[in-house]
């Protein structure tokens, strides 16, 4: 089996960027029916008027289909193979429960929009597919429950053609107006999802407005009228970093929200059942349009100690487990074996709280909150002192120490140097202006007036790096050894989430965070953009904004790499957060019970493409 290179990894990825869907043949079976061609947006660097949807009944299923718009297409990309089978997925074996030992994820969810993407990636993926697949080697976008995608010339409309045969779970088929009907749950009133607030900006902010933006044009092609161009909705459409899973409007219909309890699903496994903080069972969909499982059930244990996963991998009682780095010589040494993501999955920084635009400095909309956001006098607001903090920690400790010397260089939150907008001088100048030097950091404090200034370190964890705890530990020690006060708070991150980031309130916080390989634009959308369009909301300067709207609203590459840089540029030199490693993701794996397990890696989960999973032979 020839696997992708890097190159050719790097290639996609830059595919992604300018909105061109990478088509490929659905991936390996023979059950999988040919894909056809993808299509993509265009080459105009301008912002156009959005285009208005057809006149449709703010109904969630239109009386008549809609006519389309008449708008021209600018690019057709042709598909190229996906990665042939190897011989271990031509076996006709099945294995029996397949049980896989996690952290217990941020929310414990069946209804993509009640949580983070991390969790829906974690949880719903499973049993729902998204309309675009994600490849399991190379990590570029694929044609799935959508076969071909186009775009017009400003990308504000996108065209989905999608499978006509394709059946949930119970027996309905799926038809385009599951589509929008999937797209509102996104944003319901209750929603906190990840793509809840790009949602709202893109479709509308209510459901009854989006419904007329996402139209399904026939039962096998969908429609999306976009309120301001992005040159992305392939990306979301496949949400590697995103909510936007397939739910049935049937069993909407029938039986309410409340029928979401037990959803139905068009993924390759079927949701069976789930003990909060304990287990969710799945069974397998032998009959999924891809790929049917291996496997004849999946369950995930919820198992927040590192030392009782090992155990359960050491005893047999588990096949696959998330174990820490610094356990996996345990791991190896009993026999087990450690796989890892096919890119560069993770990358891992720790973000600097309360650096807000000053242009965000009015209430909290959240109810509950008093004025927040940008707050004058915060001492992270010193880029002096944002400087110390990264001067005080020393990152090849860290990765020797926690990550077993795997991390590769890290410099600026957001960026890989594979993909588009990443700047060689950031790698250049990265030990000059970033090296670990206590004596620095000292004298930068001192410069700033903030020696023994009071830092509250939030202890916190993500799944994909179980690490983060002990990384949060090691910055307790380095910010302490130059003279800033350092209280430490454990917290879970769905606390961290509603109690800080989410309403703007992360004045005088560190915490260690996680995030994927994808489209910077995406990162920067989560920590880079102001007010309510962002989350963290790390944008001390102004400009990150106005760069963020020019890389996101062109269908340029062009123009889009070069904003994306020069907003790359700002953050290095405004030291905006505190880059540590790229990592790939891993897991550990009893050999004995498992045979091929390959996973790209750029989707925000531990691990995917479960369905793929062989027992050993």
């Amino acid at each position: 089996m020839v696997k992708p290179t890097m190159l050719l990894a790097a290639l996609a990825a830059l595919l992604v960027i300018v909105g061109v869907a990478c088509g490929g043949a659905t991936e390996d079976t023979s059950t999988a029916a040919p894909a056809g061609d993808s299509t993509a947006g265009g080459s105009s660097s301008a912002a156009a008027a959005p285009t208005q949807a057809s006149a449709a009944p703010a109904a969630e299923t239109p009386t008549e289909p809609p006519a389309p718009i008449a708008t021209p297409v600018v690019a057709t990309a042709t598909p190229s193979p996906t990665s042939t089978p190897s011989a271990a997925q031509e076996t006709a074996a099945t294995g029996g429960r397949l049980r896989i030992a996690t952290i217990p994820p941020v929310q414990q969810l069946v209804g993509s929009w009640l949580g983070t993407t991390t969790s829906a990636n974690t949880q719903v993926r499973p049993f729902t597919d998204p309309l675009v697949h994600t490849d399991r080697f190379d990590g570029s976008l694929v044609p799935g429950i959508a076969t071909s995608w186009e775009a017009n010339e400003d990308g504000t409309q996108w065209t989905f053609n999608l499978r006509s045969d394709v059946e949930f779970h119970d027996g309905t088929p799926f038809t385009a107006n599951d589509v929008p009907h999937s797209a509102a749950l996104v944003i319901r009133e209750d929603a906190i999802a990840t793509d809840t607030g790009l949602f709202r900006g893109l479709f509308g902010d209510t459901q009854e407005e989006l419904l007329t933006n996402i139209v399904a044009l026939d039962d096998t092609t969908v429609q999306f009228n976009l309120k301001t161009p992005n040159s992305l909705m392939d990306f979301f459409a496949g949400a590697q970093q995103g909510n936007m899973f397939m739910y049935s409007k049937a069993q909407y219909d029938a039986g309410g929200i409340e029928a979401y309890e037990y959803p139905t699903g068009v993924g390759p496994w079927q949701f069976e059942e789930r003990t909060i903080d304990v287990n969710i069972l799945y069974s397998a969909n032998p009959n999924h349009y891809r790929r049917a499982p291996f496997w004849s059930e999946m369950e995930y244990v919820l198992i927040p100690e590192e030392t009782t996963r090992l155990a359960q991998l050491q005893t047999q009682q588990v096949q696959i487990g998330e174990i820490s780095r610094e356990l996996h010589t345990d791991a190896q040494n009993a026999g087990l074996k450690v796989l890892q993501s096919e890119l560069p999955s993770i990358q891992v920084a720790f973000i600097i709280g309360g650096v807000y635009n000053p242009e965000e400095a009015g209430p909290c909309k959240a109810e509950g909150f008093e004025d927040c956001f940008y707050q004058a006098g915060e001492p992270h607001l010193d880029p002096r002192v944002r400087e110390a903090i990264n001067r005080a920690i020393d990152r090849d400790e860290i990765n020797e120490a926690l990550f077993g010397g795997i991390g590769r260089p890290h410099t600026v939150w957001g960026y890989h140097p594979a993909l588009p907008g990443y700047n060689p001088r950031w790698t250049a100048e990265f030990d000059e202006k970033y090296g670990f030097d206590p004596e620095r950091s000292r004298e930068l404090l001192a410069e700033a007036g903030q020696e023994g200034y009071t830092l509250t370190l939030l202890l916190t964890e993500l799944p994909g790096v179980p690490e983060m705890i002990p990384m949060g530990e090691a910055a307790f020690t380095y910010l302490s050894n130059v003279g800033i006060d350092v209280e430490s708070q454990a917290i879970k991150w769905s606390d961290y989430r509603a109690k800080y980031y989410r309403p703007g309130k992360t004045h005088g916080t560190l915490a260690a965070t996680r995030g994927t390989y994808r489209p910077a634009d995406i990162t920067l959308r989560f920590y880079n953009r102001s007010g309510d369009a962002g989350f963290w909301r790390t944008s001390v300067d102004p400009m990150t904004d106005a760069l963020y709207d020019k890389a996101t609203q062109s269908v340029d590459p062009v123009v889009k790499a070069q904003a994306l840089s020069d907003l790359g540029d700002l953050k290095f030199d405004l030291y905006s957060e505190v880059p540590i490693v790229w990592l790939p993701a891993q897991v550990v794996v009893d050999p004995a019970q498992i045979g091929e397990m390959a996973w790209p890696g750029n989707i925000n989960a531990s691990f995917t493409h479960t369905e793929y999973i062989t027992p050993a032979q």
